[in-house]
């Protein structure tokens, strides 16, 4: 087997496709990345389909589009990734393809992404399905990147808590060199994301910017607390359990302090997954919530604790795409043959 792995990944914020080459060979190193963004008709999108859900599947033009899309966008990242990196496609394993999650149960999932199609096309071997294929070993579907955390950050006697905050945030607990508890734990960028797009035309909050001018609505706080305080660990989420949340809120409310409100929430969301786990000695955090830095001042001014990030190891950005190379690198999930 040759040394080199790809990860592809992208995420329920669905704004962006990553990617990553990587090796595992006498331990990890990461070689290259990449990252192309999607139109904002993709996004838009997506978010209609994951709105119908299981509906969708029978009338499927919407997801046709967006696989099509999707797999033509997995193609490029790819040959990026080859020309950047000078590596010979010979030389690459297996790619390991996320696809995009339209729903997800703790019984079944269902992503859109051709991954037979990717790898006829890129001539590489390609690992998918892997939330199907760790149900039907006993799991959830998700989180999935917790066994890459184990392998980047467990230790002997060190307690750390790792952090992926994306659209949805999980957490995975790591002691004594194993995995506690993974699950996942809140809403991470989607509401927030969500209030930026209806209230401020935007697709995310710069740095927190917005929500910094905002004061928290201690009522709207406490009904979202109640509405979710039977969401117990461990769990695998989806964004619509978040959105349901703000069904029949107080929209007279003014758009800074709806989204003060919504990023407090995620922070004590974030905050009880820590507690729950004893409050370890360690915070690692990854994901696209990494550049909220109001976001990331709440989690450390509610733990106490000085949070780091991944990038001594892997950019923040591209940890979950590593994930699924690893994934892959362990034969995690159903492969499709380039031949």
């Amino acid at each position: 087997m040759s040394n080199y792995f790809i990860g592809i990944m992208t995420g329920t914020s669905a704004d962006a496709i990553d990617g990553c080459i990587v090796s595992f060979d006498n331990g990890f190193q990461f070689i290259e990345s990449a990252s192309l963004d999607f139109e904002n008709n993709y996004k838009k999108d997506y978010e209609l389909a994951i709105n119908l859900g299981h509906k969708l599947i029978s009338e499927s033009e919407i997801l046709q589009k967006l696989e099509s899309h999707l797999n033509e966008k997995t193609i490029n990242l790819v040959k990026i990734l080859l020309d950047k990196s000078g590596i010979n496609i010979s030389d690459i394993s297996y790619i390991g393809f996320s696809g995009q999650t339209v729903f997800h149960t703790n019984k079944k999932s269902y992503q859109i992404g051709n991954p037979s199609y990717i790898a006829t096309k890129t001539k590489i071997d390609v690992y998918s399905d892997f939330r199907n294929f760790d149900i039907k070993k006993g799991g959830m579907g998700a989180p999935l990147i917790p066994q890459f955390h184990h392998y980047l950050f467990s230790e002997p006697e060190k307690d750390k808590v790792v952090f992926n905050i994306g659209g949805i945030a999980n957490g995975t607990h790591l002691k004594n060199n194993e995995i506690i508890l993974a699950s996942d734990v809140g809403p991470g960028n989607c509401l927030m994301d969500l209030v930026m797009t209806e209230k401020f035309n935007m697709p995310f909050d710069n740095k927190g910017g917005e929500a910094s001018k905002g004061e928290i609505d201690q009522n709207f706080l406490g009904m979202l607390l109640t509405k979710s305080d039977e969401m117990n660990f461990p769990r695998a989420d989806h964004k619509q359990d978040y959105y349901k949340l703000l069904d029949n809120f107080n929209s007279e409310i003014p758009p800074n302090n709806i989204l003060r409100t919504v990023t407090e929430f995620t922070a004590i969301k974030i905050k009880n997954f820590y507690d729950y786990c004893g409050k370890p000695d360690e915070i690692i955090v990854h994901g696209g919530g990494t550049r909220n830095l109001f976001l990331m001042d709440l989690i450390e001014a509610k733990t106490s604790k000085v949070i780091r990030t991944t990038k001594d190891k892997v950019p923040s950005k591209y940890v979950e795409a590593a994930g699924f190379a690893y994934l892959a690198y362990l034969n995690q999930g159903v492969v499709f043959f380039s031949k």
